[in-house]
């Protein structure tokens, strides 16, 4: 209950402090370089050339700006592009190709329940952690690929590989695909998950510093979950298996805003919030985070992008469960060719 608490009060803060930083920058007034020179008297008569002293220049104390604009002056300078005092938020045009890894250090927790057709009470939820010995956090990889195929809309499609594996003592006995671990026996897990999403991504609105789009994807999902015994003895002639494959339809919209131009460069928020339904399955995902672009070449650019994620998936049939849940930081970057 503490971390679910901590977790949402994380993520209402990171979202607080994006819209405060929005606010700031449309609000923050343009000021100009004042020019002082010497007064013109209009209604004096016509007099010929005289010979004025020229005024010492008057050295003006300028104090730096401290915020977080001068920490990235270093890194723009190098940009000869730009853009104006207006922040620009740069998207794909039409026929270019999106393409950048991702990494996620997700925090995984779930459980499972697989009975089979046996009479009597149906097992109780076998846990990722205290019985599988999946502690701690991951660092998974995912590469992403996104081609604008007309202006309002593109086509997007990733791929997600995961292997984890555990040896650890079951905290308490548990039965898992009409197999019985003891209270304390040595369980070796092995957890392989690959990932396929493919969809496309339509631009509801767009301005100069501002994109919101709905996405619609499909999502194809191959889970197996190995469970046996580590030591003789302990009733399991063989490790169980459980292949499980899911099919699943995700919508939702994304919202990108820029937030300040740092000669050229553009700082960003970005938010993402979706739902997954479909064979049997239930979940929901969100995403905030900032993102760094820095133009390239006319219509190309790069960019670095940092944030928190939250992923949710049930699936839930009269004799099988299968619930995980990750959350954590993620870093990306990508190239717009």
């Amino acid at each position: 209950m503490l971390r679910n608490c901590f977790k949402y009060l994380f993520m209402f803060s990171l979202i607080v402090t994006a819209f405060v930083a929005v606010a700031y920058a449309e609000s923050a007034p343009t000021e100009n370089d004042t020019v002082v020179g010497t007064g013109i008297d209009y209604s004096a008569p016509y007099k010929g050339i005289s010979k004025v002293k020229p005024t010492s220049p008057t050295a003006a104390k300028v104090k730096p700006y401290s915020g977080l604009a001068s920490r990235f002056d270093a890194l723009s300078r190098y940009n000869p592009v730009t853009w104006g005092p207006d922040c620009i938020l740069p998207v794909p045009a039409k026929g270019q190709f999106l393409l950048g890894p991702k990494l996620f250090f997700a925090r995984i927790r779930g459980d499972a329940r697989r009975d089979l057709h046996i009479p009597g009470p149906a097992p109780a939820l076998v846990d990722f952690e205290d019985h599988l010995g999946f502690k701690g956090s991951s660092a998974l990889w995912s590469i992403e690929a996104f081609y604008q195929l007309r202006p309002s809309w593109g086509l997007r499609y990733s791929f997600s590989p995961m292997t984890l594996k555990s040896s650890a003592s079951a905290v308490s006995s548990f039965n898992f695909g009409g197999q019985t671990f003891a209270i304390g026996s040595q369980v070796r897990s092995r957890w392989e998950r690959f990932q396929h999403r493919a969809g496309f991504v339509y631009n509801l609105s767009y301005t100069t510093n501002s994109l919101t789009s709905f996405y619609a994807d499909w999502l194809h999902i191959e889970d197996k979950l190995v469970v046996g015994a580590g030591t003789a003895g302990a009733g399991v002639t063989s490790p169980v298996v459980w292949n499980d494959s899911k099919n699943i339809a995700v919508l939702g919209l994304e919202f990108n805003r820029g937030l300040r131009n740092y000669r050229g460069n553009t700082l960003a928020l970005e938010c993402k919030g979706g739902i997954a339904f479909l064979d049997d399955c239930l979940g929901y995902e969100a995403e905030a985070g900032l993102s760094y672009l820095i133009p390239i070449k006319t219509g190309r650019f790069g960019f670095v992008k940092g944030g928190y994620q939250y992923i949710h998936l049930n699936k839930e049939k009269s004799l099988e469960t299968f619930s995980t849940s990750m959350d954590g930081a993620f870093l990306k970057i990508g190239f717009l060719f």
